[in-house]
Parts: structure tokens; sequence; C-alpha cells
């Protein structure tokens, strides 16, 4: 299929993009979130908070609860600064194809401004809830860890590229010296670094190394960050030593972070083209080839659904969609296919989770289709894909980016 067959193939998924678009202002950008029940005040300083429980009970949100859960909870919604960073990503996106979007992402990197993480120097950000889940991980509202600092970095760098926005762009540069100062090392050597996930842990997380490394990689290409290059190479050093011999990676090293899933695999993947593309070093060549073909063979079902997980294909989750999206165009120029199976992927998502108020439902199970409508989760990501989808079709082609519009 050709670039413009591609484009007029789109049509839906134009239309889907701008109502998603209008759904998630008209909000304010604020919503709900799988792990938010924490911010329920009838909670306040209970037994119940303090105890495992808690963490059952947010599962129990996350997996079943929905928004009935939160709205017996009176859980309210809130701004998540992963949410607005996606959404400014996006609108950047919208940007590059003509779109009159500068005030929204201005309006964007003053709230990451705003919601940065308390009484650190650097800019950083966390999430808008407290975090007490089974595998003992716990953290406090807005405390910053790496996941949301670079996609908020990435962000930023995202304005002051397309924008020339200076603040922006020392907002990111600031994100980055949080990364190098605050974070821990637990593999720190002459070869093969690894970030921890906050400044109080030493886990060993690699899709969040990995994405660190493309950031700075990024930082130091378009803007000088020093040492931001040879940090990079030795955080994709130590992401291609942990790839298994199938292709695929584990979540992390501990014992309980041996599983497989599509999302965290599209994080490594795109990370790792990122680098390469940025810096020319083609030293991950093989790795990124073997985990792009398993991800290929193994994510995905017969009629194009995106699986949760390399081993089954329920629960059908829409973070898995819109992560594979952007993971297919993230190879749009390696793999002449990608662009053709994003579009397939998006069209499965639209078919089967979204709903008619324009959001998507949070997960599809074998039985039942969990509707939930979640702000970061779900629908700031199928934004950020979406667009980036539109943006590449857009530049494939010799017709005006307007001529969708129409």
């Amino acid at each position: 299929m050709t670039a413009l067959a591609h484009k007029h193939s789109f049509v839906d998924g134009v239309i889907a993009m701008r109502e998603l678009q209008n759904w998630i202002e008209v909000r304010d950008y604020a919503g709900y979130e799988p792990y938010d029940i924490m911010n329920s005040p009838l909670l306040g300083n209970t037994w119940l908070r303090r105890s495992t429980m808690m963490a059952v009970l947010i599962q129990v949100g996350r997996r079943w609860g929905g928004m009935g859960l939160r709205s017996f909870l009176r859980v309210p919604a809130s701004k998540n600064p992963k949410a607005l960073a996606l959404m400014l990503a996006g609108y950047c996106d919208r940007m590059r194809t003509g779109e009159a979007c500068r005030k929204k992402a201005d309006y964007l990197k003053s709230e990451l401004n705003r919601l940065r993480s308390p009484r650190e120097e650097t800019f950083c950000w966390g999430y808008d809830w407290d975090v007490r889940l089974l595998r003992n991980t716990q953290m406090s509202a807005f405390s910053p860890h790496v996941i949301a600092t670079v996609f908020g970095g990435q962000a930023l760098l995202d304005l002051a590229e397309v924008a020339g926005d200076e603040e922006a762009a020392e907002m990111a540069l600031s994100a980055g010296r949080f990364i190098v100062l605050r974070l821990n090392r637990p593999v720190d050597t002459t070869d093969a670094l690894c970030f921890s996930y906050t400044p109080s842990d030493h886990g060993r997380v690699y899709n969040s190394s990995a994405l660190a490394g493309a950031f700075l990689a990024r930082l130091h290409v378009l803007r000088g960050f020093r040492g931001g290059r040879d940090l990079a190479r030795r955080v994709m050093h130590y992401v291609a030593a942990q790839q298994r011999e199938d292709g695929s990676w584990f979540y992390g090293a501990s014992r309980v972070q041996r599983w497989i899933d599509n999302f965290h695999t599209g994080y490594n993947l795109t990370a790792l083209s990122e680098y390469q593309r940025i810096t020319g070093d083609d030293s991950f060549d093989e790795t990124i080839r073997k985990g792009y073909d398993f991800y290929q063979r193994h994510f995905f079902d017969f009629d194009g659904a995106p699986k949760y997980f390399h081993n089954g294909r329920y629960p059908i989750d829409v973070h898995s969609c819109a992560q594979a999206i952007l993971t297919f165009c993230a190879f749009s120029e390696r793999d002449p296919d990608a662009l053709c199976r994003a579009m397939e992927v998006a069209d499965w998502t639209l078919r089967h989770m979204r709903g008619e108020d324009g959001a998507f439902y949070y997960q599809k199970h074998r039985l039942w289709l969990n509707r939930a409508v979640y702000m970061r989760w779900g629908q700031a990501w199928m934004f950020r894909a979406l667009s980036r989808l539109h943006l590449l079709l857009e530049t494939r082609c010799d017709s005006p980016a307007a001529s969708l519009a129409q």
C-alpha cells in the first residue's frame, strides 16, 4: 500500500483522534487511573490505608472496580504529569502537521511546571496518587521516578524542537540532571549502566533504564548535555545484555519481575531504535532485530489484536494497543510493513476498544469488557499514538496536511 493509500484509509483514525482530543480537553486533562484508589477522601488516615489490605483494594480497583468503585469512594479526578507529557508530545506532532496547538502546548508546559515533584532542585515528576502495590512498591503522590520524568523531558524537548521554546529546553535539561544526579546506579561499570526507578530504590528495571538512556542521548545530540551519549551507550549495553536468547526481555532483574509483556517490550525496542537513530551507533542492530522479530511473532493475534503477554491473548489492554502503534511507527523506516501494521492495530483498537463518546476502554477480557476510562493509562496514550501515526502518514505523501480535515 502506498503512503497516499495509507493516508486515505486513516480517515476514521483522524476523526477518532480529534474526538478524543476534545474529550480530554473538555475535562481539562483530569481523570482517573487504575491505581488511584488511595486518593479517596474516605480513606483518610484510616488503618486500612496503612495496612497491606490497601494493596489488595488497589488491585480490586484496578481490575474490577472501574468507575463505580471510584464514585462510591469519591475518588476525585486529578491531573497526572505523565498524561500531560503524553498530550504535549501529541500536540507537538499535531503542530508538525500544521495544526495550531501552541497555546495548548504552552498550557501543558505550565502545568508540568506546577506539578513537578516537590522539594527537588531539578525538574522531575511522579504520579498524582500514592502507590502501594503487592510487590512492595511504595511511592507517595508526586514523588519522582524515572518514567514520568523521561516522558516529561522528552515532551519538553519536542516543544523546544518544534516551537523553538528555550524554557522547555531548559526544563528538559534539568530533567536530564535529575536522572544523572539523583537516581541510583545498581549497575555501574565501564561498559554497563542501569539507573534505579526512583532515588530511594536500587531495583533493575530494564525498560525504564532504556528510556532514560535514549533521553540522555537525545539531550546530548540536541542540547550538548555533557556525558549524555556515553551514559546512553552504557545503558544500551546493559539492556542488550539482558535480552534473552529468543529476543525477549523480562520486565526486570528480580525474581518477581520475570514476566514478558507487550508495552514494556515496546519501550525497550523504541528506546534502542531511538538511540541508534540519534547517535548513528549500530552496535545494537542485532539486539533490535531479534527483539523486533520476537515482538511481531508473539504479541499479536491472528486478527491483529495486541496481546498483553507473549503467551496469551487476554487481557487486551488499551496501553498495549497504543504502544504497539507507536512501536510500529518507530520502526517504519526499518520495516516497510510497519506502517501497515500500525494501521491494523489502530483499526482493531477503534473497532473494539472505543466508546460512543470517543474515549477508549481499559481492557477487553475473554468474556467481558472493562469499560473504565483512565486518563493516563488509556486516553493520553491513544492520543499520543494516533497523533504520531497521523504525522507519519502526512509526511510520507505529497498532499497538504489539512486535506484529511476536509
